[in-house]
Order: C-alpha cells, then structure tokens, then sequence
C-alpha cells in the first residue's frame, strides 16, 4: 500500500479509484509513515521557512512540489532558498518526475471509444453564433490581450466572464449552462495567460475540445500542440501573419462547412501514433 499525504492540500478532495491501494490524504496525523509528501506552491512561503514543513523527515519519504500554473505565478518564490528541500517535482511539463496535466490525448481519445462520432456529422449546422471567449484574468500586460484587441476589430467576439463585454448567462457554478452556451459557437479563443512550454489548459481541453468548438489557441508553441494535442483539431495563431490574417481565415471557415468540418476528422480517424496508457489524472499519476 501507497500513502501519500498533502501538506497544504488545496479545496478538493484527494483521490484516485482506479488504485485504492494508494491512499491520498490530507491527515497531517499520518505525516510519519507516508511515502510521500506533496506541497502545493500556492500556499508556500515565498522564501524558505523550516516552521512551516515537517519536523522530521524520515530516509525513505519522498517530498514533491506541486505546481500546475505557468512560471509567472511563481515569480516571488526565492526557489534558491528551496535548495535539496524537494526530491521530485509534479507539473504540467513533460520534463517534470510526476505529470499534471490539464488534459490528455488519451482522455480524448478514450472517450471516444466510449461514444464514437458520427463520420458524416455536419458540426457546422450546430452553430448560431462564430467566436466566444470566456476570460477572467483581466490584467492587460497578458499577451493575449493586444492579440484578441486587434483580432477583434476585424472579427465579431463575444466575450464572457470578469473581462467580457457582454452580460453573464450562466452562473460560474452552472457546468451545464455553460457547455451549452459553449456549443453554440463555432469557435473558442483558448487564450492562455501567458506563452509556457507544455502550457495547454483546460481552455483548449475542457472548454472548447470537449464542447466542439474548434479551439484556437495561443500560449504554447505549435509544435506542442503537435506532440500533445489530437491532429488538426485547433487553429494556431502563429500560423497566421497577423490577427487580420485570422480573422480572415475564420470567416472563410464560416462560410465552408466541408473545410470547418476537417477540425472534428480526428474523431473518426485512429490517432497516427501509439497512445500512452490511459491518463487518469495527476494523482494517478503519482500513485503509479
């Protein structure tokens, strides 16, 4: 059997049921026989403090820092100051002991075994309205924002959440409202907060992915994507010399069912390169 405790777990309830075998716990009383320790950046001291972590630390306990947002929320962290403290990290990039993913192709994929598309589907028809964006961070030093502001004087964008210009339709709690609202949209700005390796969010996977809406993406470089993402199943801005370019590019779509319709191929296609095991979440993830 596994134990593994959070220090200072955040809101949710720690679990994986595929492995109840692997305990995860946020039982600080268990702290000595776990073998492993997770700290969760958000609530660390920006310096390192002793006070704040174990007393002891028993020779077979591994201790691992877990951070799944880009490096701009760790910008005060004196990670000098954290030297020899952590044995291994748990994140979002590939190069991290432990993967946090925000999403995964085999999730994708998986789901899709579960409830195969329709070949013949016409998503285009679906849709009464063009693009949607549903932002909260409104701080406008982002690289998203100069982008979006220039793309949308060439395009319609109805914009949603603290930074939208139009009123709220769904309450932020209502899952539901929300996918709704999302289908109704042929596509979905997944705007990221800033341009990290690896960084891919729930905006492109759970916000747009899963409610067909074809994303299109800024932040991680394209070849991420590539290596990632399911085949052609986003736009990218930095296939486009400028946000004219694109804006130009998703009229087009707008007019063309048949072309807009290649962004939901995949879904009937088998994915060119093998899949990975099936990924059921970060904590999984650490239990294996």
């Amino acid at each position: 059997d596994i134990t593994v405790v959070f220090w200072n777990a955040p809101g949710w309830r720690p679990r994986c049921p595929s492995m109840p075998q692997c305990a995860l716990t946020a039982d600080r009383q268990q702290y000595e026989n776990a073998d492993a320790v997770l700290f969760w950046f958000k609530s660390l001291p920006h310096v390192y403090d002793k006070d704040f972590f174990p007393k002891t630390r028993p020779s077979h306990q591994r201790w691992i820092y877990y951070v799944r947002d880009c490096p701009h929320f760790t910008r005060d962290t004196d990670f000098a100051s954290y030297g020899g403290v952590f044995n291994w990290t748990m994140s979002y990039r590939n190069d991290s002991d432990v993967l946090a993913h925000w999403g995964h192709i085999t999730e994708a994929y998986h789901q899709l075994a579960q409830h195969p598309a329709d070949p013949n589907r016409n998503y285009a028809k679906e849709k009464s309205k063009l693009i949607i964006w549903y932002v909260s961070h409104c701080y406008k030093y982002m690289s998203r924002f100069p982008y979006a502001t220039e793309l949308m004087k060439h395009i319609q964008v109805d914009v949603f959440g603290r930074c939208g210009n139009i009123n709220k339709t769904c309450p932020r709690n209502d899952g539901r409202c929300f996918r709704e609202h999302i289908r109704q949209y042929k596509f979905y700005l997944a705007f990221e907060d800033f341009k990290c390796v690896d960084y891919i969010t729930e905006k492109y996977w759970d916000n747009s992915l899963k409610n067909d809406a074809v994303p299109v993406v800024l932040g991680a470089p394209r070849s991420d994507f590539e290596r990632l993402t399911p085949p052609n199943s986003y736009i990218h801005v930095d296939d486009f010399e400028s946000p004219e370019a694109l804006a130009k590019y998703l009229k087009y779509l707008d007019q063309n069912d048949e072309e807009y319709n290649k962004y939901f191929a995949w879904k009937t296609q088998p994915p060119k390169n093998p899949l990975p095991s099936l990924f059921e979440g970060d904590l999984c993830e650490l239990c294996k």
